[in-house]
Parts: C-alpha cells; structure tokens; sequence
C-alpha cells in the first residue's frame, strides 16, 4: 500500500486513532498479567484469539465482506495466524507467568529488528545497507542490555527467552504475510479474520487435549480482561491500525513501535506496582534506536550504493 502525500493528509485524521493504538498495544502486556490470575497461559491464549476472532468476523459481516475462498489463502493465512496470533498469544502469557509484564513490553518494541532478521533469514542473498545492518547490532546489543546479559541474564532467562521467541515470530509473521498475502485480491479484513480462526481453532483443540478448560472458574477480572486484549486489542485494533495506514501511510502507521513501550511500562510500574531495573529503559532505549534504524528513520551512515533508494516504506507492526 503506498503513502498517500503527507501534506494532504489532515493530522486530526488519524492522530487520535494513533493514540488510541499506542494505548491498547500497549496496555495487552497489562492484561495479559491480570489474566494470568484466573487462567493458565494456553487457556488465556484460547479465549484471547477467539474473541479476537469472533470481533474480526463480525467486522467480515458487517462491512459486505466475506471470508476467502481460495485454498491459498487459509494456507497462507493458516502459517501467518499460527506465527503473529497462536504462537505469541501462548508465549508471551507464559513469558510473563516468569517476568514483568514491563519486561515483556519492552522486548516487544524490538519486532520490527527481527521482522528484519527474518527477511534476511526467508530472502537468500538480499543485501541491507550499512544504516540496516548498524540498527539490528544496535538491537540485539539493546536485547542484551534489558537481559542484564553480563551478570547471566537479570530476571528469569526462560521467560524472557519465551518473550523474544513471540517477538521472533512476529517478525517471521510479518515477513510471511509480506510475502504471500498482501498482493491477494482478499480485503485485508478478510484475510485476519481467516488468520485468527485457524489460529483460535489450533490452540483450542490442543486445549481441547489437554482439558484444562474444565477446571477453570472464570473469575469476572481477568475473563474481562483477557476479552478485552482480544476483541479490542487484536480485532478492533487492526481496524483502526487499517485506517491509519490507508490514511497516513505506513511510515507513520510504523511510529507506533514507539509508543507502545511507553505506555507498557508506565503501566506496569503505576497499575501493578513492578519494579524498574535501570538496564531495561536503558535496553529499550538502544533497541528503538536500532528500530529507526532499521525503518529508514535515521541515516547516520553514507550507503555504499548511491543507487538505491534512500527512503523505504517499513513494515507494519502487529499488538503485543
């Protein structure tokens, strides 16, 4: 999708839809602590991408669409929905059953260095420039830094490797998606309606085998707040994600990676009362700065082939 001019664009048009995202993305790591209080990690993961699912259909109906029809499509959209709904949703809930919901916001903000990563991993022999390639040391050194990684990793290591593995698929996810859906005839709607069913419909038949189900008593704080991140943080907001990129462009729609840390652990720190070490800001600070990096939003470097273009559109970034 390309940019539509900047100077064409009023700010009030997608500004407070703007706002609005940075706020939900970045309150999910919030819900997803006081949903661990009533369910266990896969069980939040199943109620989480099914109402997720079941908002995104609804908007299918109620905007005239209706679901793809092409085998294609449900296999594409089957591997992008396992990699940036199923698989998070589980990693991230067990993450933070071992680490603060902080911590886990603020590996989040590094999707858009393995987004890149993995466009390395899925694109043999694509070359990235030096102002590229400076962003993604720049982001694992930030990794290392909020993992206090000199003193053997501060915090629990399996939590937090369970955190970067979410992040990891997200950028394995977008690159995916980039890949193989965003040429496809189907309304984009469409196309994350049929990634959440079959990833709602994974997770539930592995609960289904495990029947953790039956010993939950669905206690109103955190059933609400675990339907909250999904009908609203994962449905309602890539409605509004959808409208500020066809509105702003993805360079501003990309700005979100930004906020969203913020607002995680602002209310981390002021909701739940968790402790900030002073490596985490700091790690988040020298990640952000490999992100703009790596989006196009510094150039610090002179790139070896003056050819080639010196401003690319980034990749959206999916909710934590």
């Amino acid at each position: 999708m390309s940019s539509p001019p900047a100077a064409t664009v009023p700010v009030r048009s997608w500004l407070p839809l703007w706002l609005a995202l940075a706020l939900i993305w970045g309150s999910s790591f919030t819900l997803i602590k006081i949903g661990l209080a009533g369910f266990e990690p896969l069980q939040l993961a199943v109620l989480r991408t099914g109402s997720g699912a079941v908002t995104v259909v609804a908007a299918v109906l109620l905007m005239g669409l209706r679901l793809p029809r092409a085998g294609q499509a449900w296999l594409h959209s089957a591997v992008v929905g396992l990699l940036l709904a199923g698989l998070p949703a589980v990693l991230f809930a067990f993450a933070e059953t071992r680490i603060t919901s902080v911590l886990a916001g603020l590996f989040n903000a590094g999707t858009p260095i393995f987004t890149a990563l993995a466009g390395l991993l899925l694109a043999s022999g694509h070359r990235i420039g030096r102002n590229k390639s400076l962003g993604l040391a720049l982001g694992l050194l930030g990794v290392g830094l909020m993992l206090g990684a000199w003193q053997g990793a501060a915090g629990d290591l399996v939590g937090s490797a369970a955190a970067i593995g979410a992040t990891a698929c997200y950028g394995l996810g977008i690159q995916w998606q980039q890949r193989h859906l965003t040429q496809r005839p189907e309304h984009p709607v469409s196309l994350v309606a049929a990634q959440l069913l079959v990833a709602g419909a994974a997770l539930l038949a592995v609960d289904v085998v495990t029947g953790s189900f039956a010993a939950t008593d669905w206690q109103p704080g955190p059933t609400a707040a675990v339907i909250t991140l999904g009908a609203v943080g994962t449905g309602i907001a890539f409605i509004m994600f959808f409208r500020v990129l066809s509105r702003a462009g993805a360079l501003t729609a990309a700005t979100i990676t930004y906020a969203t840390p913020v607002v995680s652990t602002a209310l981390g720190v002021v909701a739940l009362g968790e402790v900030l070490s002073w490596n985490q800001p700091v790690g988040a600070v020298v990640v952000l700065t490999g992100v703009a990096l790596v989006q196009g939003f510094l150039r610090p470097l002179r790139e070896s082939d003056p050819g080639r273009p010196t401003r690319a559109e980034p990749e959206p970034t999916p909710p934590g």
